[in-house]
Formats: C-alpha cells, sequence, structure tokens
C-alpha cells in the first residue's frame, strides 16, 4: 500500500498576491503587446503620408490608455510612476496636435509647464521611494502605512 503523500503548494514569490485572482501582469504584458502591433501596423499602414492631427491624438489615447491600466493593475511604486509619466506624455502629444491644428502657440506653453511638474514629480517621487526602500524594503504600495496612525 502506498502512502499518499499531500499535494505540494509552491509559494509565490510575490507573497501578497493571492493565487485565486487573476495576475494584472498578464493584462498588462498583453496590452503592451497589443499596443506595440498596432504601433508597428499603423508605421506600415501611413507609410509615406503625413501624419494627421487625428493621428496624433489617436497615439495619445492609446499611450494613455496604456499608462492608466499600469496604473490601475500594478502595485509597484517606480512602475506607477513610469506609467503616470507616459499618461503625462500621452496629453503633451495631445497638447502638440491640438496646437498645431489651430495654429496656436499656448498649448507649446503647457507642455512646458507639465514637463516641468513632470520633472519636479520625478525628483521628488524617486527620492520618497527611495527612503521609503531604505526603511520597509518594499516599494509595493499595498505594504506602505507609513502615513498610518
Amino acid at each position: 500500500m502506498s502512502e499518499q503523500l499531500p499535494p505540494t503548494t509552491t509559494v509565490s514569490p510575490y507573497a501578497h498576491e493571492d493565487s485565486t485572482q487573476p495576475r494584472g501582469r498578464s493584462v498588462l504584458v498583453a496590452s503592451a503587446g497589443a499596443l506595440v502591433v498596432v504601433l508597428v501596423a499603423a508605421v506600415f499602414v501611413f507609410r509615406g503620408r503625413v501624419p494627421t492631427a487625428s493621428h496624433y491624438i489617436g497615439l495619445s489615447m492609446l499611450l494613455f490608455v496604456t499608462g492608466a491600466l499600469g496604473v490601475l493593475m500594478r502595485r509597484n511604486a517606480l512602475v506607477l510612476f513610469m506609467c503616470i509619466e507616459l499618461m503625462l506624455n500621452a496629453v503633451n502629444i495631445a497638447f502638440v496636435a491640438f496646437a498645431r491644428l489651430h495654429g496656436a502657440v499656448e498649448g507649446h506653453v503647457v507642455i512646458l509647464f507639465v514637463m516641468i511638474v513632470a520633472a519636479a514629480e520625478v525628483a521628488v517621487g524617486l527620492a520618497i521611494i527611495v527612503s521609503i526602500f531604505r526603511r520597509k524594503r518594499s516599494v509595493n504600495v499595498d505594504d506602505l502605512t507609513l502615513l498610518k496612525w
């Protein structure tokens, strides 16, 4: 009579993740892959044509949605900052497209201010993340309870 061994369990390297929930990483990778495929297809379709404002708005929309999905699905603070920067760059592309469409300079001025705010955000945000990592040894936003009483 052979003894039945209990089923082995594997421990995820991400201890905070529950194995019963769908993983957001695969959805994010799939959406990023779809974005790359769409961009490569757009290069072949629009080869030799002058891009219009609607092309730039479409690119801006794709980048913004990718950044928003990254913010909603990921828990790593560094990845969140990169996704926020992607969203800010998508807005910059939209401002340039509308400024070019209307022949106005105001869109470029707004972009200058957005870039200044983005640079300040990166400097302060990375300093905060480094100090939190030194203290907690984690940059997972679910583990951060620093501001709780």
